[in-house]
């Protein structure tokens, strides 16, 4: 991890002294990734502003975040002895998935809104309250600990920062997987309800506004199976250690990270949930919190309210 020792960044590559990857980062991989993101970032961009529901940002922060780590890589591919693109890489590429976690958080805060509070044990507003601190702490960790193995000079001092990141990292998936039960659960109530996205014949509501929140439902599952697969990878890469076999087999890393992050990010340019979610959705704390409010599709069952 040390810069020490090491050859002049822009050396070539020494099999007897490999770089902090392990491997020189394919030039290939790195200009097809920086094009993916670029086009995802502007999207995300042009869609929040279009929309104005200015939490969708956290698409552009993580998008952002996944380009720049790609641009280090890509700058790695010709200067694989650069510390200062492996530190940059190494941060950005670990924590940007936790504002995609956050967007979809919010997402799942809009779906309890729509349907009603019975479809969950928690209100939207206790889901952006509690996975949200989550995901700042876990990004928090994360950062700390990508921070201090970048400029370890000791191997007790790797050691400390590898564990961080370690622990920010399963702290964010384990949130993941919580919020994965928790969003299958909302769906599972909806459907048995007869009320919602997966029952289309006895809902009351337009079969535009059905098929858009299917749309959404099916982008939100894939976003999180993407990002729980690729924080299990993640988990288990620093677990082997910085010259373990995941880390330093860079087949894995495009795989299991690289392509999984292209999935989790433009799964919502095309399914935006700005186009699919009902105009009648604010994006505010107080549309979001459930309190004993009806949902608005439940609204819409009674023939108080349309969508």
């Amino acid at each position: 991890m040390s810069a020490m020792d090491q050859p002049p960044s822009c050396s070539a590559f020494d099999p007897t002294n490999p770089p902090s990857y392990g491997y020189t980062p394919s030039l290939t991989a790195g200009i097809i990734f920086v094009i993916l993101f670029a086009i995802a970032t502007t999207a995300h961009l042009a869609q929040t502003i279009l929309s104005r529901r200015w939490w969708q940002f956290l698409f552009v922060t993580g998008a952002a975040g996944e380009l720049l780590g790609w641009i280090a890589r890509t700058w790695a591919s010709q200067c694989a002895y650069s510390p200062m693109a492996f530190k940059i890489q190494i941060s950005t590429l670990i924590f940007s998935p936790a504002f995609f976690a956050a967007g979809i958080y919010i997402i799942l805060g809009y779906f309890i809104h729509i349907f009603g509070p019975h479809t969950s044990p928690l209100s939207a507003k206790q889901y952006l309250w509690v996975f949200c601190t989550i995901d700042f702490c876990s990004l928090l960790l994360q950062a700390i600990g990508g921070g201090l193995a970048s400029a370890a000079e000791t191997d007790a001092d790797l050691k400390v920062g590898t564990n961080t990141m370690i622990v920010g990292i399963v702290f964010q998936l384990a949130a993941n997987l919580v919020f994965a039960g928790l969003f299958a659960s909302v769906v599972a109530k909806t459907y048995n309800k007869g009320k919602g996205i997966l029952n289309v014949d006895e809902l009351t509501v337009s079969q535009t506004t059905t098929k858009r929140l299917r749309t959404l439902c099916a982008a939100t599952t894939v976003s999180t199976l993407a990002l729980i697969v690729r924080g299990i990878y993640r988990s288990i890469e620093l677990l082997q250690g910085w010259r373990g076999y995941l880390i330093t087999t860079e087949s894995y890393f495009i795989g299991l990270d690289g392509a999984l992050m292209v999935i989790a990010v433009a799964v919502f340019v095309v399914a935006n949930p700005h186009w699919l979610l009902p105009h009648e959705v604010e994006c505010s704390e107080t549309s979001l919190e459930s309190g004993n409010q009806k949902g608005v599709v439940e609204k819409a069952v009674d023939g108080s309210e349309s969508v």
